[in-house]
């Protein structure tokens, strides 16, 4: 089977990049991107954080000559916004807001969510973040039915086995996903244009990924050496690559990263065996 082309497809993502990712990814399939659709506050109702205001700029910037960019200011109005441009599907991959039924409800074929995890695996605001500190060797992507709980609908394309580098960094992920993604897309639109209901989630395997938590951001060296060594990693990924700045050994020093098997960096006798730690002075 193939998707049959020309479908209306209004994006709704957070980035330049990510934006004209999908954009591309939609037009090589024959389809019509009729609209960008962007959250330009963490909350419907809320005042724009500075780092949103910045990418919108950039998104402004990137919107092809009479391509609309929609930014509502709430989810009141949005059904009607998005009713004009008779759209047969909503991509969603970053969106911040909640979306209520009645938005769900105005795309012909549904709504399609970009999740980076394989669910029900890591439903939530955090999946790349919880598999990097839980040491899990793979990511997943997933594409699914939207329903008004979140991440919870019926999956329509997934993969589970896209590697996490040791030292991964959001290049390293967006890399994984741009390799990933288009594939998804196709297999997802196919299920849509077919009448697919998808694959009921298995809830007894469910997990929420929430955002991370206080004790994340304090090193002790106290727990077990893989433990450490997954912290490390998460902190240098949230950190964009740049290592936290902790107390070791009587100093302050940046970690630029950790190794559990020998190498030239100091030794940590953690819990259940030592840690290899190479840092530089903090200043």
């Amino acid at each position: 089977r193939e998707v049959s082309a020309g479908l209306r497809v209004v994006i709704a993502s957070y980035g330049s990049n990510q934006f004209r990712f999908l954009r591309e990814t939609l037009a090589a399939g024959g389809h019509i991107p009729v609209a960008h659709l962007v959250s330009r506050s963490m909350r419907p109702s809320t005042a724009a954080e500075p780092d949103l205001l910045k990418a919108t700029k950039e998104i402004v910037a990137d919107v092809p000559p009479g391509m609309d960019l929609l930014l509502p200011g709430s989810t009141r109005t949005l059904a009607a916004l998005l009713a004009g441009y008779e759209p047969d599907v909503l991509l969603v991959f970053g969106f911040n807001w909640r979306l209520p039924s009645d938005v769900l409800a105005v795309p012909r074929l549904g709504a399609l969510n970009v999740h980076p995890s394989a669910l029900p695996r890591y439903r939530g605001p955090s999946p790349v973040l919880w598999a990097i500190r839980n040491g899990d060797p793979f990511m997943g992507i997933t594409l699914h039915r939207m329903t008004e709980r979140i991440d919870a609908g019926p999956v329509l394309a997934q993969v589970d086995d896209l590697p996490l580098p040791d030292r991964a960094t959001a290049q390293d992920v967006w890399e994984l996903t741009k390799a990933a993604l288009p594939g998804l897309i196709n297999q997802a639109l196919d299920h849509l244009v077919h009448g697919d209901p998808g694959a009921p989630q298995n809830e007894d395997q469910a997990t929420y990924a929430g955002f991370p938590p206080p004790d994340w951001y304090t090193v002790t060296w106290q727990g077990t050496r893989r433990g450490l060594h997954n912290q490390i990693r998460v902190l240098r990924y949230m950190r964009r690559g740049e290592g936290p700045v902790v107390e070791l050994q009587g100093s302050t020093v940046r970690v630029d990263g950790t190794s559990l098997t020998e190498d030239s960096g100091i030794r940590i006798a953690c819990t259940d065996g030592p840690l290899w730690v190479t840092c530089t002075p903090a200043g």
